[in-house]
């Protein structure tokens, strides 16, 4: 009881000191003990009116009570408190006890005390406040339900009584409100922010020691890279002092590992550069981003600053550690792969066969180089990631903006230039394969020509040749430095060596396609795609071997694996052989069916095609083709070199004169004589044949038929068709004139040529024997300059062609180099032997004959048919033709003169070949010089007289007439109407005895 006592008594002290905050806002202020009784609490009569559903509604509710009257808990606690304190209270008003009945031993102040301090309460405040607990404990006393009801029916008063309020003063209330709210937390939070502040101070200087000792250790492993770099400086001396094999052995054995050693360093500093963690700690979030403004951060701020610009500067040092330490890695393992590499053909044998050859060691060797490819491979991985991951966030990565337009600008033009020839090259080539068709069909040619031939091959190259084109294009634009990128190589490599296939495939078979058969560009058979998907096999096996060891080659060196790849890459050829077997099986018995004649093995292989034999004669069937037709292939191309083909007419005119020699001589005649002058060398053409000087009549045909104009000359050896040639302009041209006796003709004869109407002047003038306007003389070019200035002057719409010989013409040039004499000078090619075998056949028909290459042929192999003798007739003509083009040089004149000499008739009518009739060159070599001197000028001024002739040579008339006459009886010269020309016989012979004897100079 005691206790209770004590405890009420506590609790009575302790709320009679209650400040003044926790009463009644509208509890008037304490007075001093001396002031007046002050009247009744308020508060009472207002629980009590709270209780009875009176209560004023101006007054909250809560504002009555000391607890919260929403906290159960709290109000159970005050209500047990209130009715203890009433208890004790009352107990102590009562009268006491006799003294007896106390108990001494009880640690509370004893009843007299607290009567004593009641006593010297002012009694009006203390009995207001036990009315005031009693009141408040008549409502604690409720229950849950009954306050709840009281205080809602308080509250629905209140809103009744309460007046509307409008928009404007809720805001400003509500904001009002706020802004107290608001003060109210400042001042409770300025202490928290102050000292966030100093915490956050603290934390930063933390930091900025912390990174600088993170830089210094950066420093320290930026030395310790360096000497790294020292050591590889010394294994390189280590390397070049091991000579002998045993130091080289060991040496190799140290070096593989320290190399082991550096690659596994490598691997762990390409993790560092693929792992996003730092050893450079994390700033953190800003714990002052949300303080007021009128807190002091700015030291912090400053300070944070700071220390984010050494985090940042700390990252950037460690990045570009990493990529250093990786960098320098690799120089490092390449360095010592290189050194190593180095040391392999010092090795002792059986060491270097065991690192090299298919072993244990081998095995661990390949495995490190290709553990060494990978290290590779990842670190320029990361390279170009990281250029890349540059260029995308819009960094420079070295290059200025200047630099990037000067790169981006000339690949964006070559790659629209690409795209807009790509769309119309294949159309050009058909455009121009038409008009080429159209050409020989006027020409009336059996087989395409040579041009038509190679465009079919441009039109199945032009593909991979454009994208070969436009890739040398692009390394061309791209910077140097941008080249010597490793990334930039492999990439170059891989398209490089694969364009370069496509390209060389695409002409193997184009100029197969061409060879075997007739069909021209844009057409292909069943055959032509068989034999490119197998061109494209092979071609694709061959160029990834290739790319193989050059990629290994310049990654890892020439080591194991460049040997294992390079040992075993020839057994590919196996599997590739079967499978080529297997697709041109059906191809391979078809051809060997066609074939006329068949050895036995040809016959073994037909005799197989089906049954598990089957596939090994495929087999040999498909090698014997390849094998003859690569045969015949190298024979056709080797044939097509001018000394190849010399050197065959050579051995073929050996041999006939051998089989002429060693038969018995058969009585012939000469040819008829309209035969003969059918095939007489200046004979008028009756149709004109395709030969080298198409492209030279087109030419001046154009120009006379634009009428553009212009002086020109056609320079050519007698026999070359100078004459022939302009007789064909005069068909072509309609509208041209002739001079008809150059020698005797001056500039009026070329004026009346002209005519006096210079608009009806003709569009071409021709003047055939131009040479003879010169005469060996001082002054001796005066009637040419007078005649070429005169046709240059009448030559703006009128195209004058003078024909000159070849031996007069590099005199002309010599006398006359420095002024521009003519528009155009043509000079006539010589012909090769199909065209004139062309020549021959075209003439022999005309003559009525038949060429019989009887005594040629050789002998026959028994059991050969009429087919045999055919194709051996054809060869023999072949040869015949190749020797004759051989012996005059493509000239067709002096061809057909060489032929026609060589042919005979018999008894019975049957014209026969004969080997060549040449004239006896000995007779020219016991000729005078002065002789000699005569026939130079017979043939540079033919057709010439004895005057003129005689001026030339500075001989006498009579002497020159003597010469003449004896030439006339060896048959040296012919005469026609008082002009004299060195004759056909003897032509070629002469010629080339002059030069030899250097009397007269080659074009």
């Amino acid at each position: 009881m005691r206790r209770l006592t004590a405890l009420c008594f506590f609790m009575v002290q302790a709320s009679l000191a209650l400040p003044a905050t926790a009463q009644e806002p509208t509890t008037e202020p304490v007075v001093a003990e001396t002031a007046p009784p002050v009247p009744a609490d308020p508060r009472i009569a207002r629980v009590r009116g709270l209780i009875a559903g009176t209560l004023d509604v101006d007054v909250a509710p809560q504002t009555l009570f000391d607890v919260a009257l929403t906290d159960e808990a709290a109000v159970q606690i005050e209500a047990a408190r209130v009715r203890a304190l009433l208890h004790a209270v009352e107990e102590a008003e009562q009268p006491l006890p006799p003294p007896s009945r106390r108990r001494a031993k009880t640690p509370v102040p004893e009843p007299d005390g607290l009567r004593a301090d009641l006593a010297a309460l002012d009694p009006t405040l203390w009995g207001d406040r036990l009315e005031l607990d009693r009141a408040r404990l008549d409502f604690y006393v409720l229950d849950v339900a009954q306050r709840t009801q009281l205080l809602q029916t308080h509250a629905d008063r209140e809103e009744a009584a309460r007046p509307k309020e409008t928009d404007e003063a809720r805001q400003a209330r509500e904001a009002e409100a706020e802004r107290v709210q608001a003060l109210a937390a400042a001042a409770a939070a300025r202490t928290e922010a102050e000292r966030l502040v100093a915490e956050e101070l603290a934390r930063l200087v933390t930091f900025e020691t912390q990174v600088r000792g993170i830089r210094e250790g950066f420093a320290t492993a930026r030395e310790q890279i360096a000497v790294r770099r020292d050591t590889v400086l010394g294994w390189q001396r280590r390397v070049r002092d091991a000579a002998t094999a045993p130091d080289a052995d060991s040496t190799y054995d140290a070096l593989r590992r320290v190399l082991r050693s550096s690659r596994t360093d490598l691997a762990a500093a390409l993790d560092v550069l693929g792992n996003e963690q730092s050893v450079v700690p994390p700033l953190g979030k800003d714990p002052l981003f949300d303080l007021p403004a009128d807190v002091a951060t700015e030291a912090a701020r400053d300070r944070r600053v700071a220390v984010a610009t050494a985090l940042l500067a700390a990252r950037v040092d460690e990045a570009a550690l990493d990529d250093e330490r990786a960098s320098a890695l690799l120089n490092e393992i390449n360095n010592l792969n290189r050194e190593r590499l180095s040391l392999l053909s010092r090795l002792s044998l059986s060491k270097r066969e065991a690192i090299t050859g298919f072993t244990a060691a081998g095995w661990e060797q390949a495995t490190s180089e290709a553990r060494q490819l990978s290290l590779i491979l990842r670190y320029h991985r990361h390279v170009a990631s990281a250029a890349i991951s540059i260029l995308r966030n819009g960094g420079d990565a070295g290059v200025t903006a200047w630099g990037a337009v000067a790169i981006v600008v000339p690949l964006a033009l070559l790659l629209a230039t690409f795209v807009w020839a790509r769309r119309r090259t294949k159309a050009l080539l058909q455009w121009a394969d038409a008009r080429m068709e159209v050409t020989e069909r006027a020409e009336r040619r059996t087989t395409p020509s040579f041009a038509r031939r190679a465009l079919g091959v441009l039109s199945k190259i032009h593909r991979p040749l454009e994208w070969a084109a436009f890739f040398v294009c692009v390394l061309w634009v791209l910077p140097v430095s941008v080249r010597a990128l490793l990334e930039v190589q492999l990439i170059a490599s891989v398209i490089g060596w694969s364009l370069a296939g496509s390209l060389v495939i695409n002409t193997i078979d184009a100029v197969a396609d061409a060879n075997t058969t007739n069909r021209m560009p844009f057409q292909e058979g069943e055959p032509g795609k068989l034999r490119l998907r197998s061109l494209r096999l092979v071609g694709g096996t061959v160029i990834v071997f290739a790319l193989i060891l050059v990629l290994s080659s310049r990654l890892v060196g020439e080591g194991t694996i460049y040997n294992w790849v390079f040992s075993t890459c020839w057994f590919a050829a196996i599997p590739v052989f079967l499978l080529l077997v297997r697709w041109w099986r059906g191809t391979v018995f078809e051809r060997l069916d066609r074939l006329r004649k068949k050895t036995p093995l040809q016959e073994w292989v037909l005799a197989n095609r089906s049954g598990w034999k089957s596939f090994a004669a495929a087999m040999l069937g498909a090698v014997q083709l390849f094998v003859s037709g690569a045969v015949r292939q190298v024979r056709t191309s080797v044939s097509n070199f001018d000394l190849t083909r010399r050197v065959h007419a050579y051995f073929y005119k050996r041999d006939i004169e051998r089989k002429g020699e060693g038969q018995v001589q058969t009585t012939f005649s000469p040819l008829p004589a309209t035969a003969l002058l059918q095939l007489h060398p200046e004979r008028a053409f009756t149709t004109w044949l395709a030969c080298p000087t198409d492209p030279i009549r087109e030419a001046l045909t154009t120009r006379a038929q634009q009428r553009r104009g212009g002086v020109c000359v056609v320079v050519a050896a007698r026999g070359m068709g100078k004459t022939t040639l302009l007789r064909r302009l005069l068909q072509d041209v309609p509208d041209t004139a002739i001079v008809p006796s150059v020698l005797d003709s001056d500039v009026a004869a070329f004026a009346a040529v002209l005519g006096e109407d210079a608009a009806a002047a003709p569009s071409l003038v021709v003047i055939d024997d131009a040479q003879v306007l010169i005469e060996a003389r001082i002054g001796g070019f005066a009637r040419f300059d007078e005649i070429t200035a005169f046709a240059r002057a009448h030559g703006d719409t009128t195209t004058w062609v003078f024909a000159i010989d070849a031996s007069v013409w590099p005199l002309l040039k010599r006398a006359r180099d420095a002024r521009p004499m003519f528009d155009a000078v043509h000079v006539l090619p010589p012909w090769n032997e199909v065209q004139l075998g062309a020549l021959i056949t075209d003439r022999c028909a005309a003559a009525g004959i038949t060429p019989n290459y009887d005594d040629l042929l050789d002998s026959l192999p028994p059991g050969a048919d009429d087919i045999d003798r055919q194709d051996a007739v054809n060869d023999k003509r072949v040869g015949y033709e190749r020797m004759l083009w051989d012996h005059v040089g493509g000239n067709p004149g002096l061809a057909m003169q060489s032929w026609r000499t060589s042919l005979a008739q018999d008894d019975a009518g049957v014209v026969h070949v004969r080997p060549l009739r040449v004239p006896d060159i000995t007779k020219l070599e016991a000729l005078p010089d002065s002789s000699l001197f005569v026939l130079r000028a017979v043939l540079q001024l033919a057709p010439t007289t004895i005057e003129r002739v005689a001026q030339a040579t500075h001989l006498r008339p009579d002497e020159v007439m003597q010469d003449l006459r004896f030439g006339k009886a060896l048959g040296l010269y012919d005469e026609d109407h008082g002009y004299v020309r060195i004759s056909w016989p003897w032509l070629r012979a002469v010629t080339r005895h002059l030069q030899r004897r250097h009397l007269v100079v080659s074009l």
